[in-house]
Protein backbone atom coordinates (compact mmCIF):
# COMPACT_ATOMS: atom_id res chain seq x y z
CA UNK A 1 0.00 0.00 0.00
CA UNK A 2 2.77 2.46 0.98
CA UNK A 3 4.64 1.89 -2.30
CA UNK A 4 1.44 2.57 -4.31
CA UNK A 5 0.93 5.89 -2.49
CA UNK A 6 4.52 6.92 -3.23
CA UNK A 7 4.12 6.01 -6.94
CA UNK A 8 1.00 8.17 -7.18
CA UNK A 9 2.76 11.08 -5.52
CA UNK A 10 5.74 10.88 -7.90
CA UNK A 11 3.47 10.68 -10.95
CA UNK A 12 1.59 13.79 -9.84
CA UNK A 13 4.85 15.60 -9.13
CA UNK A 14 6.13 14.92 -12.64
CA UNK A 15 2.97 16.34 -14.22
CA UNK A 16 3.30 19.52 -12.13
CA UNK A 17 6.98 19.82 -13.11
CA UNK A 18 6.02 19.95 -16.80
CA UNK A 19 3.28 22.58 -16.44
CA UNK A 20 4.31 25.15 -13.79
CA UNK A 21 6.84 27.94 -13.16
CA UNK A 22 9.81 27.29 -10.84
CA UNK A 23 8.42 29.32 -7.89
CA UNK A 24 4.94 27.92 -8.18
CA UNK A 25 6.48 24.50 -8.67
CA UNK A 26 8.48 24.74 -5.46
CA UNK A 27 5.47 25.79 -3.38
CA UNK A 28 3.22 23.20 -4.97
CA UNK A 29 5.71 20.35 -4.54
CA UNK A 30 6.23 21.17 -0.87
CA UNK A 31 2.47 21.24 -0.33
CA UNK A 32 2.08 18.02 -2.27
CA UNK A 33 4.97 16.03 -0.85
CA UNK A 34 5.05 17.13 2.77
CA UNK A 35 1.93 15.28 4.00
CA UNK A 36 2.73 11.88 2.40
CA UNK A 37 6.41 12.10 3.32
CA UNK A 38 5.48 13.02 6.89
CA UNK A 39 3.03 10.11 6.95
CA UNK A 40 5.67 7.81 5.49
CA UNK A 41 8.22 8.83 8.16
CA UNK A 42 5.59 8.49 10.88
CA UNK A 43 4.83 5.00 9.69
CA UNK A 44 8.50 4.01 9.66
CA UNK A 45 8.90 5.37 13.19
CA UNK A 46 6.42 2.72 14.37
CA UNK A 47 8.34 -0.27 13.14
CA UNK A 48 8.27 -3.01 15.79
CA UNK A 49 11.17 -2.99 18.21
CA UNK A 50 12.76 -6.43 18.70
CA UNK A 51 12.23 -7.96 22.14
CA UNK A 52 15.55 -8.42 24.00
CA UNK A 53 16.83 -12.01 24.35
CA UNK A 54 15.76 -13.84 27.53
CA UNK A 55 18.36 -13.14 30.25
CA UNK A 56 20.78 -15.92 31.12
CA UNK A 57 20.00 -17.98 28.00
CA UNK A 58 21.41 -18.73 24.56
CA UNK A 59 19.49 -19.63 21.42
CA UNK A 60 19.51 -23.25 20.33
CA UNK A 61 19.93 -23.96 16.64
CA UNK A 62 22.17 -24.21 13.62
CA UNK A 63 24.57 -21.38 12.89
CA UNK A 64 24.99 -20.57 9.22
CA UNK A 65 23.22 -22.01 6.20
CA UNK A 66 21.04 -25.10 6.31
CA UNK A 67 22.63 -28.50 5.87
CA UNK A 68 19.92 -29.07 3.25
CA UNK A 69 21.15 -26.19 1.08
CA UNK A 70 22.09 -28.70 -1.65
CA UNK A 71 19.32 -31.24 -1.04
CA UNK A 72 18.21 -31.15 -4.69
CA UNK A 73 21.62 -32.17 -6.05
CA UNK A 74 21.45 -35.25 -8.27
CA UNK A 75 24.26 -36.84 -6.27
CA UNK A 76 21.63 -37.71 -3.64
CA UNK A 77 19.26 -39.37 -6.12
CA UNK A 78 20.89 -42.79 -6.08
CA UNK A 79 22.76 -44.86 -3.54
CA UNK A 80 24.55 -48.10 -2.89
CA UNK A 81 25.92 -50.24 -0.09
CA UNK A 82 28.07 -48.25 2.34
CA UNK A 83 31.71 -47.90 1.35
CA UNK A 84 34.53 -45.34 1.64
CA UNK A 85 33.26 -43.75 -1.58
CA UNK A 86 29.60 -43.94 -0.52
CA UNK A 87 29.35 -43.45 3.24
CA UNK A 88 25.91 -43.48 4.82
CA UNK A 89 25.73 -40.41 7.02
CA UNK A 90 23.44 -37.99 8.84
CA UNK A 91 22.73 -35.08 6.50
CA UNK A 92 20.43 -32.90 8.62
CA UNK A 93 18.69 -32.79 12.01
CA UNK A 94 15.37 -31.15 12.91
CA UNK A 95 13.08 -30.71 15.87
CA UNK A 96 9.54 -29.33 15.94
CA UNK A 97 8.97 -27.86 19.43
CA UNK A 98 5.25 -27.30 18.73
CA UNK A 99 3.54 -30.20 17.03
CA UNK A 100 2.71 -29.47 13.36
CA UNK A 101 4.46 -26.07 13.42
CA UNK A 102 7.71 -24.92 11.80
CA UNK A 103 11.00 -26.77 12.17
CA UNK A 104 14.15 -25.84 14.06
CA UNK A 105 17.40 -27.10 12.52
CA UNK A 106 20.33 -28.33 14.65
CA UNK A 107 23.87 -29.49 14.04
CA UNK A 108 23.70 -31.90 17.01
CA UNK A 109 20.95 -33.07 19.31
CA UNK A 110 20.55 -34.92 22.57
CA UNK A 111 18.79 -38.25 22.14
CA UNK A 112 16.58 -39.08 25.12
CA UNK A 113 13.78 -41.58 25.65
CA UNK A 114 11.16 -39.30 24.08
CA UNK A 115 13.29 -38.81 20.95
CA UNK A 116 15.32 -35.66 20.27
CA UNK A 117 15.31 -33.27 23.22
CA UNK A 118 12.87 -30.34 22.80
CA UNK A 119 11.00 -32.12 19.98
CA UNK A 120 7.19 -31.97 20.01
CA UNK A 121 6.79 -31.08 23.65
CA UNK A 122 3.97 -28.62 22.88
CA UNK A 123 0.77 -28.66 20.82
CA UNK A 124 -1.91 -26.15 19.91
CA UNK A 125 -5.45 -27.38 20.52
CA UNK A 126 -8.93 -26.07 19.82
CA UNK A 127 -11.94 -26.62 22.01
CA UNK A 128 -14.86 -28.25 20.25
CA UNK A 129 -18.33 -28.95 21.58
CA UNK A 130 -20.40 -31.88 20.38
CA UNK A 131 -24.15 -32.30 20.05
CA UNK A 132 -26.25 -33.08 23.14
CA UNK A 133 -26.68 -36.76 23.95
CA UNK A 134 -29.98 -38.41 24.87
CA UNK A 135 -29.71 -36.99 28.39
CA UNK A 136 -29.18 -33.49 27.07
CA UNK A 137 -25.54 -33.49 28.15
CA UNK A 138 -23.01 -31.65 26.01
CA UNK A 139 -19.38 -32.72 25.89
CA UNK A 140 -16.59 -30.26 25.21
CA UNK A 141 -13.01 -31.38 24.56
CA UNK A 142 -9.63 -30.05 23.52
CA UNK A 143 -8.34 -31.53 20.24
CA UNK A 144 -4.90 -30.89 18.75
CA UNK A 145 -4.75 -29.02 15.44
CA UNK A 146 -2.56 -29.97 12.50
CA UNK A 147 -1.44 -28.71 9.11
CA UNK A 148 -3.81 -31.24 7.58
CA UNK A 149 -6.66 -28.84 8.31
CA UNK A 150 -4.78 -25.65 9.24
CA UNK A 151 -1.86 -25.43 6.76
CA UNK A 152 -0.85 -21.96 8.04
CA UNK A 153 0.63 -23.74 11.06
CA UNK A 154 3.68 -24.13 8.83
CA UNK A 155 4.26 -20.38 9.31
CA UNK A 156 4.29 -20.57 13.11
CA UNK A 157 7.97 -20.42 14.06
CA UNK A 158 9.66 -21.27 17.32
CA UNK A 159 12.94 -20.53 19.03
CA UNK A 160 14.29 -22.47 21.98
CA UNK A 161 16.46 -20.54 24.44
CA UNK A 162 18.34 -22.67 26.97
CA UNK A 163 20.12 -21.62 30.19
CA UNK A 164 23.75 -20.65 29.64
CA UNK A 165 25.90 -20.36 32.78
CA UNK A 166 28.53 -18.48 30.74
CA UNK A 167 26.10 -15.66 29.91
CA UNK A 168 26.95 -12.40 31.73
CA UNK A 169 23.35 -12.04 32.98
CA UNK A 170 22.98 -15.66 34.11
CA UNK A 171 21.20 -16.09 37.43
CA UNK A 172 19.99 -19.43 38.77
CA UNK A 173 16.91 -17.72 40.21
CA UNK A 174 15.96 -15.76 37.09
CA UNK A 175 12.62 -16.43 35.44
CA UNK A 176 13.74 -18.39 32.39
CA UNK A 177 16.69 -20.20 33.95
CA UNK A 178 14.36 -21.67 36.58
CA UNK A 179 12.11 -22.91 33.75
CA UNK A 180 14.95 -24.68 31.87
CA UNK A 181 14.79 -21.97 29.25
CA UNK A 182 11.93 -20.61 27.22
CA UNK A 183 10.22 -21.02 23.89
CA UNK A 184 9.58 -18.01 21.66
CA UNK A 185 6.55 -18.43 19.41
CA UNK A 186 6.44 -16.18 16.34
CA UNK A 187 3.74 -15.99 13.67
CA UNK A 188 2.73 -13.69 10.79
CA UNK A 189 -0.06 -11.17 11.26
CA UNK A 190 -0.86 -8.32 8.88
CA UNK A 191 -2.82 -5.50 10.59
CA UNK A 192 -5.40 -3.26 8.93
CA UNK A 193 -4.07 -0.25 6.99
CA UNK A 194 -7.05 2.13 6.94
CA UNK A 195 -6.23 5.85 6.65
CA UNK A 196 -5.80 6.79 10.31
CA UNK A 197 -3.02 7.27 12.84
CA UNK A 198 -3.25 3.59 13.79
CA UNK A 199 -3.34 2.67 10.13
CA UNK A 200 -0.07 4.58 9.60
CA UNK A 201 1.47 2.74 12.53
CA UNK A 202 0.37 -0.53 10.98
CA UNK A 203 1.93 0.50 7.67
CA UNK A 204 5.16 1.07 9.60
CA UNK A 205 4.99 -2.51 10.86
CA UNK A 206 4.47 -3.80 7.32
CA UNK A 207 7.36 -1.71 5.96
CA UNK A 208 9.58 -2.85 8.81
CA UNK A 209 8.78 -6.47 8.00
CA UNK A 210 9.63 -5.91 4.32
CA UNK A 211 12.94 -4.29 5.25
CA UNK A 212 13.76 -7.37 7.36
CA UNK A 213 12.95 -9.71 4.47
CA UNK A 214 9.59 -10.93 5.82
CA UNK A 215 6.43 -10.97 3.73
CA UNK A 216 4.31 -10.05 6.78
CA UNK A 217 4.89 -8.52 10.21
CA UNK A 218 5.57 -11.10 12.90
CA UNK A 219 3.92 -11.28 16.30
CA UNK A 220 5.61 -13.14 19.14
CA UNK A 221 5.16 -14.31 22.70
CA UNK A 222 7.22 -16.37 25.14
CA UNK A 223 6.43 -19.30 27.37
CA UNK A 224 8.64 -21.23 29.81
CA UNK A 225 10.00 -24.45 28.35
CA UNK A 226 9.56 -26.55 31.48
CA UNK A 227 7.99 -24.47 34.26
CA UNK A 228 8.62 -25.43 37.88
CA UNK A 229 5.81 -26.13 40.33
CA UNK A 230 5.93 -22.60 41.71
CA UNK A 231 5.20 -21.12 38.29
CA UNK A 232 2.57 -23.74 37.49
CA UNK A 233 0.72 -22.73 40.65
CA UNK A 234 1.17 -18.97 40.30
CA UNK A 235 -0.01 -19.00 36.66
CA UNK A 236 -2.92 -21.33 37.43
CA UNK A 237 -2.07 -23.99 34.86
CA UNK A 238 -4.77 -26.61 34.38
CA UNK A 239 -4.08 -30.28 33.75
CA UNK A 240 -6.62 -31.36 31.16
CA UNK A 241 -7.17 -34.10 28.61
CA UNK A 242 -6.12 -33.16 25.09
CA UNK A 243 -7.08 -35.47 22.24
CA UNK A 244 -4.37 -36.62 19.83
CA UNK A 245 -6.08 -38.96 17.38
CA UNK A 246 -7.55 -41.70 19.61
CA UNK A 247 -5.26 -40.89 22.53
CA UNK A 248 -6.29 -38.65 25.44
CA UNK A 249 -3.15 -37.66 27.34
CA UNK A 250 -3.43 -35.39 30.35
CA UNK A 251 -1.35 -32.31 29.55
CA UNK A 252 -0.77 -28.84 30.99
CA UNK A 253 -2.93 -26.07 29.55
CA UNK A 254 -0.53 -23.11 29.29
CA UNK A 255 -3.10 -20.65 27.99
CA UNK A 256 -2.51 -18.38 30.99
CA UNK A 257 1.04 -17.74 29.69
CA UNK A 258 -0.16 -16.39 26.33
CA UNK A 259 -1.37 -12.77 26.11
CA UNK A 260 -5.05 -12.61 25.13
CA UNK A 261 -4.34 -10.30 22.18
CA UNK A 262 -1.60 -12.59 20.86
CA UNK A 263 -3.82 -15.66 21.03
CA UNK A 264 -6.64 -13.81 19.25
CA UNK A 265 -4.28 -12.82 16.42
CA UNK A 266 -2.90 -16.35 16.20
CA UNK A 267 -6.43 -17.72 15.82
CA UNK A 268 -7.05 -15.20 13.03
CA UNK A 269 -3.80 -16.10 11.27
CA UNK A 270 -4.57 -19.82 11.38
CA UNK A 271 -8.27 -19.55 10.62
CA UNK A 272 -9.35 -21.19 13.87
CA UNK A 273 -12.85 -20.16 14.99
CA UNK A 274 -13.03 -22.20 18.20
CA UNK A 275 -11.21 -21.33 21.44
CA UNK A 276 -7.49 -22.05 21.05
CA UNK A 277 -4.81 -22.75 23.63
CA UNK A 278 -1.27 -24.08 24.02
CA UNK A 279 -0.60 -27.38 25.77
CA UNK A 280 2.65 -28.81 27.09
CA UNK A 281 3.12 -32.51 27.74
CA UNK A 282 3.20 -33.27 31.46
CA UNK A 283 6.74 -34.53 32.07
CA UNK A 284 5.35 -36.79 34.80
CA UNK A 285 2.84 -38.34 32.40
CA UNK A 286 4.59 -39.09 29.14
CA UNK A 287 2.62 -41.33 26.79
CA UNK A 288 3.79 -44.94 26.47
CA UNK A 289 4.23 -46.39 22.97
CA UNK A 290 3.20 -49.95 22.13
CA UNK A 291 2.07 -51.13 18.67
CA UNK A 292 5.29 -51.90 16.75
CA UNK A 293 7.62 -50.44 19.39
CA UNK A 294 10.05 -52.70 21.29
CA UNK A 295 8.66 -54.33 24.41
CA UNK A 296 9.79 -53.56 27.94
CA UNK A 297 10.72 -57.18 28.58
CA UNK A 298 13.06 -57.08 25.58
CA UNK A 299 14.81 -53.71 26.02
CA UNK A 300 14.26 -52.90 29.70
CA UNK A 301 11.85 -49.96 29.26
CA UNK A 302 8.69 -49.02 27.42
CA UNK A 303 9.26 -46.25 24.84
CA UNK A 304 7.55 -42.94 25.60
CA UNK A 305 6.63 -39.81 23.64
CA UNK A 306 5.50 -36.25 24.16
CA UNK A 307 3.10 -34.83 21.54
CA UNK A 308 4.27 -37.03 18.64
CA UNK A 309 1.67 -38.96 16.66
CA UNK A 310 2.98 -42.42 17.49
CA UNK A 311 6.74 -42.88 17.93
CA UNK A 312 9.66 -40.88 19.36
CA UNK A 313 11.57 -40.21 16.12
CA UNK A 314 11.28 -40.21 12.34
CA UNK A 315 14.12 -40.82 9.87
CA UNK A 316 14.07 -40.10 6.15
CA UNK A 317 16.33 -41.20 3.29
CA UNK A 318 16.95 -38.27 0.91
CA UNK A 319 17.23 -40.59 -2.12
CA UNK A 320 13.68 -41.80 -1.49
CA UNK A 321 12.34 -38.24 -1.71
CA UNK A 322 14.24 -37.73 -4.98
CA UNK A 323 12.51 -40.85 -6.29
CA UNK A 324 9.08 -39.41 -5.45
CA UNK A 325 10.06 -36.20 -7.25
CA UNK A 326 11.01 -38.17 -10.37
CA UNK A 327 7.51 -39.66 -10.47
CA UNK A 328 5.54 -36.43 -10.09
CA UNK A 329 3.40 -35.37 -13.07
CA UNK A 330 5.38 -33.80 -15.88
CA UNK A 331 6.20 -30.11 -15.28
CA UNK A 332 4.79 -30.26 -11.75
CA UNK A 333 5.30 -26.91 -9.99
CA UNK A 334 6.12 -28.85 -6.82
CA UNK A 335 9.26 -30.41 -8.29
CA UNK A 336 11.76 -30.84 -6.80
CA UNK A 337 10.13 -31.88 -3.53
CA UNK A 338 11.72 -30.57 -0.37
CA UNK A 339 12.54 -33.14 2.28
CA UNK A 340 11.02 -30.69 4.77
CA UNK A 341 7.54 -31.63 3.54
CA UNK A 342 7.96 -34.96 5.36
CA UNK A 343 8.94 -33.43 8.73
CA UNK A 344 11.80 -35.79 9.59
CA UNK A 345 14.00 -35.65 12.66
CA UNK A 346 17.00 -37.22 10.91
CA UNK A 347 17.73 -37.06 7.18
CA UNK A 348 20.32 -39.53 5.91
CA UNK A 349 22.16 -39.89 2.63
CA UNK A 350 23.91 -42.87 1.03
CA UNK A 351 21.33 -45.67 0.80
CA UNK A 352 19.44 -46.42 -2.40
CA UNK A 353 15.85 -45.19 -2.63
CA UNK A 354 13.55 -47.04 -0.20
CA UNK A 355 16.35 -49.24 1.18
CA UNK A 356 15.11 -48.19 4.63
CA UNK A 357 11.79 -50.01 4.13
CA UNK A 358 13.27 -53.24 5.50
CA UNK A 359 15.48 -51.91 8.30
CA UNK A 360 14.61 -53.11 11.80
CA UNK A 361 17.68 -52.05 13.82
CA UNK A 362 20.40 -49.52 13.09
CA UNK A 363 23.31 -47.68 14.65
CA UNK A 364 23.59 -43.95 14.01
CA UNK A 365 26.80 -42.55 15.35
CA UNK A 366 27.39 -44.37 18.63
CA UNK A 367 23.72 -45.05 19.45
CA UNK A 368 21.45 -47.97 18.59
CA UNK A 369 17.87 -47.56 17.40
CA UNK A 370 14.85 -49.81 16.95
CA UNK A 371 13.37 -49.16 13.50
CA UNK A 372 9.80 -49.82 14.53
CA UNK A 373 7.62 -49.40 11.44
CA UNK A 374 7.09 -47.52 8.21
CA UNK A 375 5.70 -43.99 8.30
CA UNK A 376 2.22 -43.93 6.82
CA UNK A 377 1.39 -40.72 5.02
CA UNK A 378 -1.68 -38.48 5.00
CA UNK A 379 -2.02 -35.22 3.06
CA UNK A 380 0.31 -33.21 5.32
CA UNK A 381 3.26 -33.49 2.85
CA UNK A 382 1.00 -31.65 0.39
CA UNK A 383 1.61 -28.51 2.46
CA UNK A 384 4.50 -26.34 1.29
CA UNK A 385 6.57 -25.82 4.49
CA UNK A 386 7.77 -22.41 3.31
CA UNK A 387 4.44 -20.86 2.28
CA UNK A 388 1.89 -22.86 4.29
CA UNK A 389 -0.10 -23.47 1.07
CA UNK A 390 -1.84 -26.83 0.65
CA UNK A 391 -1.83 -28.56 -2.74
CA UNK A 392 -5.01 -30.58 -3.28
CA UNK A 393 -3.26 -33.53 -4.91
CA UNK A 394 0.51 -33.75 -4.79
CA UNK A 395 2.71 -35.38 -3.75
CA UNK A 396 0.02 -37.56 -2.16
CA UNK A 397 -1.49 -38.74 -5.44
CA UNK A 398 1.89 -39.78 -6.82
CA UNK A 399 2.80 -41.65 -3.65
CA UNK A 400 -0.46 -43.60 -3.65
CA UNK A 401 0.36 -44.97 -7.09
CA UNK A 402 3.34 -46.99 -5.91
CA UNK A 403 4.03 -46.50 -2.20
CA UNK A 404 1.09 -48.40 -0.65
CA UNK A 405 3.45 -51.17 0.38
CA UNK A 406 2.60 -52.18 3.96
CA UNK A 407 0.14 -55.00 4.60
CA UNK A 408 -1.16 -53.26 7.71
CA UNK A 409 -2.19 -50.01 6.03
CA UNK A 410 -3.90 -48.70 2.93
CA UNK A 411 -1.90 -45.46 3.14
CA UNK A 412 1.25 -44.69 1.20
CA UNK A 413 4.52 -44.97 3.13
CA UNK A 414 7.73 -42.97 3.20
CA UNK A 415 10.32 -42.90 5.96
CA UNK A 416 10.59 -44.93 9.14
CA UNK A 417 9.38 -44.54 12.73
CA UNK A 418 12.12 -45.06 15.30
CA UNK A 419 12.59 -45.72 19.02
CA UNK A 420 16.01 -44.91 20.51
CA UNK A 421 17.48 -47.79 22.48
CA UNK A 422 20.18 -45.63 24.10
CA UNK A 423 20.60 -42.03 25.19
CA UNK A 424 23.42 -39.81 23.96
CA UNK A 425 24.11 -37.38 21.12
CA UNK A 426 23.49 -37.52 17.37
CA UNK A 427 25.24 -35.04 15.08
CA UNK A 428 25.75 -34.09 11.47
CA UNK A 429 28.11 -36.48 9.69
CA UNK A 430 27.46 -39.43 12.02
CA UNK A 431 27.74 -42.77 10.23
CA UNK A 432 24.65 -44.91 9.66
CA UNK A 433 24.94 -48.69 9.94
CA UNK A 434 22.09 -51.16 9.48
CA UNK A 435 22.28 -53.92 12.11
CA UNK A 436 19.18 -55.95 11.21
CA UNK A 437 16.57 -56.13 8.46
CA UNK A 438 13.19 -57.83 8.34
CA UNK A 439 9.49 -57.53 7.61
CA UNK A 440 7.24 -54.71 8.77
CA UNK A 441 3.50 -54.74 9.39
CA UNK A 442 1.89 -51.48 10.44
CA UNK A 443 -0.30 -51.68 13.56
CA UNK A 444 -2.98 -49.06 14.19
CA UNK A 445 -4.01 -47.79 17.62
Amino acid sequence: MASNILDDVLTSAWKIWETTTPLTLSITLVALLLPPISAFLLALSHRPVPIPPPPGCRKLGLLGRSNLHDQFSKKYSSGADPSPSNPWTVKALFIYPIKSCARLELDSADVIRTGLRYDRQFALAQQSTGLPNLKGEVKSEWTFITQRTFPRLAKVETEIWIPDPSAPDYDEQSEWVKSQGCMVVRFPFTPDTEFSVQGLRNIGQILGAKLQGNSEPMMEFRVPFNPDQERISSKSYRREEMKIWSNLPVAMNMGSEVPIEAMAKLRYTLGVTNPLTLFRIDTEKYREVFKCAPKKEDVGFQPIIGMQDSYPMHIQNLASIHHITSNLPRNSPLAPLSALRYRPNIIITGPSPFAEDSWTRARIGSLKYHISCRTTRCKLPNVDPETGILDKNEPGSTMRKYRVIDGGSQSSCLGMQVCPLEEGVVKIGDSVEVLETGEHFFLKE
